[in-house]
């Protein structure tokens, strides 16, 4: 354990330069992520008749990705406390560069699927590593907005470029070499971030060496964080399904064209990128932080179930907003852990958000195969219905979460009743006498 973290505190202050180009660069690692998540998706179609794949199939592709990157998130949090936030950030980029790769020298599905699984992997250690990093180096009052950015300029970004971008690369070039792309932009990101990421000066605990198992169970019986992970399942379990299945969907059922289904994906996520700014600076200013997570999460399920009952036009409306109050929810959910120091220590924020972001990936493996079923036992129309009913049980996490922020009206009556307690006393003191 380091011992000169209170001297730190008090003798140094964060460089705002730094603080910039840690900031730049992990939206460039969130937006390598995202590049490597999607550039793979335009391949669906042509995966499916070189490997003869179904649809349950090309499903199961979208969830291993999603259950690598659920079963990392607490073993990555670990690493983060142990090995420091920029040895996971660098490394974690590496390996997600790197799926890209397996998938394009992949001869095989099964080789396929361990090549996504890999790739939910190293996402989950870039995660763990840069939203602390985006916190922390951030003004207190910018925090959630900072995430913001990372969820919309890095993740949202990274994820349209390589559903729309890649479908134009894979058209030029075959999927293989459009893929190779992918990977050596992941890798220059990765160099960069190995050259450039530091960690606040007077936060010596994020450079590693501080895992504790004590502090580690405590976090991990949090009921705040459990509850706020739960949530997660209805939004960000949802949004991530929807934006891999909606394209699909539109093809299959209203007829568009492999263009405009991708085109309608791409919608979809490039406006969420104001939804998550927008996200952030609701929830840096709202007098309830519990309220930046519900409100959105709510909207999200009775979107889901107006899925199948809308026309085509509307369907471009329903997914795009989708697409923005599924990234208002990240904006808060991916700091949450800052909101509760009491509870979650920084060199155990990165295993707090793990906890809340496993949870939230439940959704995210389990719906495309809810979906699936869904289809088989009825119609495309019951899939969403139970997507939607199992995200609207899910918002009863909530109840399990405490309220972080004291609204002004609050501290205000409490303020009042202290006064007058205290003209109270006066007045028995003055009888007294």
């Amino acid at each position: 354990m380091k011992t000169e973290t209170i001297v730190n505190t008090v003798n140094k202050k964060p460089r705002r330069r730094t603080g910039g180009i840690v900031i730049t660069i992990s939206t460039l690692l969130a937006f390598s992520y995202g590049l490597q998540m999607y550039a793979v998706v335009p391949a669906y179609s042509t995966l499916t008749a070189e490997f003869g794949l179904s649809y349950s199939q090309v499903g199961l592709m979208v969830s291993l990705w999603f259950l690598g990157y659920a079963l990392a998130h607490i073993p990555a949090g670990f690493a983060a406390a142990a090995w420091g936030l920029k040895r996971v950030a660098v490394w974690g980029g590496i390996v997600t560069a790197l799926s890209s790769g397996l998938i394009a020298l992949s001869g095989s599905y099964g080789f396929m699927l361990t090549s996504r699984f890999i790739g939910g992997v190293g996402m989950s250690f870039v995660v763990a590593a840069i939203f602390p990093l985006g916190n922390y180096w951030s003004k207190p009052e910018n925090g959630k907005l900072v995430a913001g950015i990372l969820n919309g300029l890095g993740l949202t970004g990274g994820s349209a470029i390589g559903l729309y971008v890649w479908t134009l690369l894979l058209e030029s070039m075959g999927w293989r070499s459009s893929l190779w792309v992918a990977t050596a932009i992941g890798l220059i990101i990765a160099i960069a971030a190995a050259a450039l990421i530091e960690v606040p000066s007077h936060m010596d605990e994020l450079e590693g060496d501080e895992f504790s198992w004590r502090s580690t169970m405590q976090v991990l019986k949090s009921k705040t964080m459990w509850g706020i992970g739960i949530v997660s399942v209805a939004a960000y379990g949802a949004f991530f399904t929807v934006s891999q299945l909606g394209p699909g969907f539109a093809e299959s059922e209203h007829g568009f064209s492999p263009a405009n289904a991708s085109l309608l994906g791409l919608v979809m996520l490039l406006i969420g990128i104001p939804g998550s700014i927008l996200g952030g600076i609701f929830a840096d200013r709202a007098q309830r932080f519990l309220s930046t997570l519900w409100i959105p999460a709510v909207i999200i399920v009775a979107l889901l179930a107006l899925i199948p009952l809308v026309n085509s036009v509307m369907l471009w409306i329903v997914l795009s907003l989708i697409g923005v109050f599924g990234m208002m929810y990240l904006s808060p959910a991916s700091v949450s852990p800052s909101e509760y120091p009491e509870e979650v220590s920084r060199q155990d924020f990165a295993t707090a958000l793990g906890l809340v972001l496993t949870l939230g990936n439940l959704g995210a493996v389990v719906f495309p195969y809810v979906y699936t079923l869904g289809t088989q036992l009825g119609s495309s129309a019951l899939g969403w219905w139970l997507i939607a009913g199992l995200s609207a049980l899910s918002i009863l996490g909530i109840f399990m979460a405490k309220e972080s922020r004291i609204p002004l009206k609050t501290l205000a009556r409490a303020r009042e009743d202290v006064l007058a307690q205290r003209a109270h006393s006066k007045r028995d003191m003055v009888s007294i006498s």
